[in-house]
């Protein structure tokens, strides 16, 4: 009689339960995994978006100085950009130039950096002679042009 009721007795032994433990962990952490990248996917171009802005920002104020007299600059961008350099180098082509101040809000200050630097590129028509070249301009020599190539890093995204 006994071997009878416990027969009928319907349950989960421990070990069942332990194994649909694990496959619901298992299960979950997967889609867990899924929800989390994509939610990352989907911030990318918002952050893309941004340091695009900010290097068109820097690029239009940069026209500022292609005529850099005293007078043509306003105040506020009389020591360069961030207000750290002075009117006669923030064109100079000697090294990077620093302006994380115009990092956009969405950057992490500690792992994000913004920089340009200017490159003299020589555009002197080939094929010219020296004379045609000298005839139009005060300074005889090469024609040469300012090249500006922008770096920026945000949250470990570089453009």
């Amino acid at each position: 009689m006994m071997k009878r009721l416990l027969k009928n007795k319907a349950g989960v032994t421990i070990l069942e339960g332990l194994i649909a433990l694990g496959l619901l962990a298992l299960v979950a952490g997967g889609t867990f995994g899924v929800l989390l990248s994509t939610s990352r996917k989907a911030s990318q171009p918002d952050i893309r978006e941004e340091m695009l802005l900010a290097v068109e920002r820097a690029s239009e104020q940069l026209q500022v100085y292609t005529n850099p007299s005293a007078s043509n600059v306003p105040d506020n961008f009389k020591n360069g950009l961030c207000g750290e350099e002075t009117l006669s180098n923030v064109l100079s082509p000697a090294n990077n130039h620093d302006i994380e101040c115009m990092l956009p809000a969405v950057c992490d200050r500690n792992n994000s950096e913004f920089s340009y630097k200017v490159t003299e590129v020589d555009v002197t028509p080939s094929g010219f002679p020296a004379v045609t070249v000298t005839a139009y301009r005060a300074n005889p020599g090469p024609l040469t042009t300012k090249q500006i190539s922008f770096k920026i890093t945000c949250n470990g995204f570089t453009l």
